[in-house]
């Protein structure tokens, strides 16, 4: 049995722009007193990760038990800003020299099936979560300028994807500074705390249980099955253990090629549309380090977010607020005119992982039998999510995916 110290990371700070109306909770399905449980799935973490593979695995007829030591959506999760974008971290400039063209073409032509496969969920069983299929405008930065771009528009057209590339032109058309971008369709957004509280109200719905506030410190994984104890007393004993708590992750999970890090995120109130600095709310970004990106809301808000910063620290996060939210401001006036005005209703900021090559890690921990893990999702919560949901479903089923090399933690 391997037990942990509650070393907890503070996952967000401030008031994130989701939690301006809080959405309905999703209740747990037995009373608290009932201390031992018995089901086929333990995952440990109840946010974005958590609830689509509830969800799958419910669906699939599993009995699943989730325990997170904050309620469902109320840790990382609720710090997103919810651009649901096919594009990865890395461009396919990037992915292409690291590992070949037909890897990279088989990792992005999954990413777009994600996004239809997340819409028609949403669609199916009625989640209210603000989706909407946006496109997303990619400009020149620091990492790749306006010839970059024209070389990664190259590539994108060998694997058959359509969109444009926008000059400097163009771009101040449409009310925009830069060089160049690139404009594509196939992206989303959403509000991501309805998004996982509905995602988790369908399973629970088909009977996993929430045990929350609940902080797991102690696991045991044979063949026979998994144990894991938490400080409260709780005992979940299970065929296989998921871990979904990307960043509260135990020692036993190998900290290589994953990285801790701070962004920072505001949101306006509600802007007139005649104000909007783009058309047909595109979802923009920056090839730069750090990244800027600003999207916009249902209720007409306008999120910018960026800055990162290489540490999980919250009090130091904290401190830094003003500044970020400065900063923010700054270079969003100076990519969008239309924003120079712009003022903070709402300011967060939060922690994520990411993996040096911009891929998540997926699937069975080595040497730990019947632990299953997820996390690594540096920009692509959501998308990358609803990828764990697939991979680790196919693995439970004992047909591993094509593709789950390319995401296994002992990759090479």
């Amino acid at each position: 049995m391997t037990r942990l110290d509650d070393g907890a990371i503070r996952l967000r700070s401030g008031r994130s722009v989701w939690q301006a109306g809080e959405a309905a909770g999703v209740a747990t399905a037995v009373p608290r007193e009932k201390r031992i449980y018995e089901s086929d799935i333990a995952i440990v973490g109840a946010g974005i990760t958590g609830a689509f593979l509830a969800e799958r695995f419910t669906r699939a007829g599993r009995r699943v038990v989730i325990i997170d030591k904050h309620a469902p959506a109320t840790g990382s999760t609720a710090a997103s800003t919810a651009m649901l974008l096919w594009e990865l971290d890395s461009s396919l400039l990037e992915l292409e020299d690291r590992m070949g063209l037909e890897a990279s073409a088989r990792i992005v032509a999954r990413c777009r099936r994600l996004m239809t496969g997340i819409g028609g969920l949403v669609d199916q069983f009625g989640i209210a979560a603000d989706f909407c299929p946006r496109s997303s405008l990619y400009l020149a930065g620091d990492k790749l300028d306006a010839a970059d771009l024209r070389e990664e528009k190259r590539i994108r057209d060998r694997l058959g994807i359509e969109g444009l590339y926008l000059d400097e032109g163009e771009l101040a058309a449409r009310g925009l500074i830069g060089d160049a971008a690139l404009l594509y369709p196939g992206s989303a957004e959403a509000d991501p705390v309805k998004l996982a509280r509905g995602l988790m109200a369908l399973a629970v719905a088909r009977g996993a249980i929430v045990i929350s506030p609940a902080i797991a410190t102690a696991y045991e994984t044979t063949t026979e099955g998994v144990t894991v104890e938490t400080r409260e007393g709780d005992i979940v004993r299970a065929q296989t253990l998921v871990l979904a708590n990307g960043y509260e992750m135990p020692d036993f999970i190998s900290a290589a090629r994953h990285t801790l890090c701070s962004s920072w995120a505001i949101a306006t109130a509600p802007t007139d549309v005649a104000c909007m600095p783009w058309p047909n709310g595109a979802l923009l970004w920056e090839a730069s380090d750090p990244y800027l990106y600003i999207r916009t809301t249902k209720d007409r808000r306008v999120i910018i977010g960026g800055e990162d910063e290489e540490f999980s620290d919250a009090e130091r996060r904290e401190k830094l607020m003003p500044q970020k939210i400065k900063a923010l401001l700054a270079k969003a006036a100076k990519r969008c005119p239309g924003l120079a005005d712009a003022t903070p209703e709402f300011a967060w900021s939060g922690v994520f992982g990411e993996t040096e090559d911009s891929l998540p890690m997926i699937g069975r921990v080595p040497n730990k039998p019947n632990c299953l893990v997820a996390y690594g999702y540096g920009g692509n919560g959501i998308t990358f999510s609803a990828m764990a949901a697939e991979l680790l479903e196919a693995e439970l089923q004992g047909r591993p995916d094509d593709d789950a090399a390319l995401y296994a933690q002992d990759r090479s």
